[in-house]
């Protein structure tokens, strides 16, 4: 099974919560490349992310489109505009053929007012990801660029890898160099050159030559203490 068709470990819904928000509103399907969301736009519903891959980004002041973040199933997608009532902070596009439950605004506050434990598991899981989003933009900005790419990696094998050959690990989705670069705040050339030394070290393999084209992280345990010694 993979990552795109089973709930990852990383999800931060509870199997409860989940069961609940899937049985509202409506289903709704996206083609690869399709916008889920768009940056700027009323907060009218929420999104359950049931099947798929889904990549955030926003707009910077040039109006050129830096990466944040992906998001499998399991995840909530435009919550905290649900939750503010502001515009939509960030666009979501589909990388991937996806499906999600869309919860509108009258039919998500009348389930949270009925059952305030639901109120509090949403609150929970949202409080729980904004932490993480936090503690990743901290890690991802500290230290030596080689080392901010390598905890990228790391998390990417983590929440999106799939066992390979070996003692290897598949990252399932797209992060592409200009992904991240956009994480970790430097230019595409440079972490061309951070993975070829990576490569070079026997720790990743970049899949040039693996199609559809993805990076493999050959000795996490041996990243991980690169990365941890760097730090």
């Amino acid at each position: 099974m993979s990552v795109h068709e089973a709930l990852p470990s990383s999800a931060l819904l509870d199997a409860e919560l989940w069961d609940a928000l899937c049985g509202l509103g409506h289903q709704a399907d996206f083609a690869s490349g399709e916008t889920l969301l768009f940056e700027g736009s009323a907060s009218e519903s929420m999104l359950v992310l049931e099947a798929g891959l889904a990549a955030v980004s926003v707009a910077d002041p040039a109006g050129d489109e830096v990466f944040l973040a992906f998001r499998g199933p399991g995840s909530l997608l435009g919550e905290f505009g649900y939750l503010d009532r502001r515009p939509r902070s960030a666009m979501v596009r589909a990388v991937a053929a996806t499906r999600c439950r869309v919860l509108p605004r009258p039919v998500l506050d009348r389930f949270l007012a009925a059952d305030p434990r639901a109120g509090q598991a949403l609150s929970a899981a949202v409080v729980a990801k904004m932490r993480a989003v936090t503690d990743r933009r901290v890690r991802y900005a500290q230290g030596r660029i080689g080392t901010r790419i390598g905890r990228v990696l790391l998390d990417h094998a983590d929440e999106f890898g799939t066992p390979g050959q070996g003692d290897d690990v598949v990252i399932e989705v797209p992060l592409s160099q200009g992904r991240i670069a956009d994480l970790v705040g430097a230019g595409t050339r440079i972490v061309g050159l951070e993975l070829a030394r990576l490569q070079e070290a026997g720790l990743v393999d970049t899949g040039y030559r693996s199609r559809p084209r993805r990076l493999r992280v050959l000795d996490p345990v041996a990243l991980a203490v690169r990365v941890d010694g760097a730090a």
